[in-house]
């Protein structure tokens, strides 16, 4: 039997991308009509050589390529959803880096959209990668029969990983949380106080709930307000306040009013999740005037020489600048291909002693091997510069 792999990622990347696509993946472009159905799976081998077709030399013992299954939203039968795309070429480019001649990857790439792939399909897989919501990953378990699923995006699957093959690859808010109190004990000095901020008609959510069990048993005394200003010029050190409000308006305002104690002079710092970087209205120069510290599951730092690289890699290729989509698509591939490559296969225990620092994400999962707990801390200077602090 001879094996076939594709000669450059270059060429690989005009190949259809998903379940009846009507639209092929060109570098330098979104994506481009064609007349042709095609199949319901597209299976892609990854390239190992420069020029040549590789190909099994007789009487030489045949190389069995790792199989991935990648299932995304592609929407490959209207308009392809770009986020989505921008993920499987990120996938596509940690594939293509990690195959080897002795060690080749085939991609098999599945839309969500149009259908799942079939139970033999599942069988052979090595490495199932989605879907990436949580029906779909539900609906997906019985066919995948006790093969591993790594859970992509979605924070609700983390609740289908103890009773389940379930890997939910993204660190939810808990591990944040939990960050934000380790990096409160090693930042707090004497004089230094620590609030919790939530809004006066807002009850004790589960946050809030965390966050002060957290912290008592850090042995951390803490108080609870919705309004920073009440302690200007009350503490002798510094104001550590913990954002614990859901309420995006509040939370907007209660950074605004930090960032002008720190203008007056006064010394106070802002704790927060990573949801505090999504808020439409609040600005960015405010999070930095404010002394923002954020628990983050994503963040390039974009001076890193790695990151670097790959941005340059993928302007070759791509023509454009890579997003947190293309970067958690090679994060996830790179990752759990290597356990592939370094296993033959893998299970939750080779997964929960196997850490990684990736360009935008870290993985440490817990002890069951199916939830990430690796969080980045990102502190945003007062000079509009942000530190990843390690």
């Amino acid at each position: 039997m001879k094996r076939y792999l594709l000669s450059s990622l270059v060429f690989l990347l005009l190949l259809p991308a998903g379940a009846s696509a009507q639209w092929y993946l060109f570098p330098g472009g979104r994506h481009a009509k064609d007349s042709s159905g095609v199949n319901a799976a597209d299976n892609v081998f990854i390239p190992v050589g420069d020029d040549e077709v590789v190909t099994e030399e007789e009487g030489g013992e045949e190389v069995r390529a790792a199989k991935v299954s990648l299932i995304l939203p592609l929407k490959s039968t209207g308009t392809p959803n770009s986020n989505f795309l921008d993920f499987y070429s990120g996938v596509l480019m940690a594939a293509n880096s990690l195959s080897s001649s002795d060690k080749p990857i085939e991609l098999s790439v599945y839309d969500s959209t149009v259908g799942m792939p079939s139970i033999s399909e599942l069988e052979q897989s090595d490495l199932i990668i989605g879907p990436v919501n949580y029906d779909d990953v539900q609906r997906l378990l019985p066919r995948a029969r006790g093969k591993l699923i790594i859970s992509p995006l979605d924070p609700k699957v983390a609740s289908l990983t103890p009773a389940n093959n379930v890997v939910q690859a993204p660190s939810g808010w808990e591990a944040q949380v939990d960050e934000l109190v380790r990096w409160i004990a090693s930042d707090k000095r004497g004089g230094d106080a620590v609030i919790l901020l939530q809004s006066a008609d807002e009850r004790d959510g589960e946050m809030t709930k965390r966050l002060a069990l957290k912290l008592s048993e850090a042995g951390i005394p803490y108080s609870i307000s919705s309004t920073p200003t009440s302690f200007e010029g009350t503490v002798k050190g510094t104001c550590r306040f913990v954002v614990a409000s859901e309420k995006d308006d509040f939370c907007s305002a209660a950074v605004r009013e930090i960032a002008l104690m720190n203008l007056k002079g006064t010394r106070n710092a802002v704790y927060s999740t990573s949801r505090i970087r999504s808020i439409s209205d609040l600005e960015v120069e405010s999070l930095h005037a404010a002394s923002a510290h954020i628990a983050a599951t994503y963040y390039a730092n974009p001076s890193d020489a790695k990151v670097k690289r790959f941005a340059q890699q993928y302007k070759s290729l791509f023509k454009g600048e890579p997003g947190q989509w293309v970067y958690q698509g090679y994060d996830l591939m790179n990752y759990f291909g290597t356990l592939l490559e370094e296993e033959g296969e893998f299970t939750t225990e080779t997964i929960a002693s196997k850490t990684w620092n990736g360009l935008q994400t870290d993985f440490k999962f817990d002890e069951s091997g199916k939830n990430n707990t690796a969080v980045r801390r990102l502190l945003y200077n007062a000079n509009n510069t942000i530190t990843l602090v390690r």
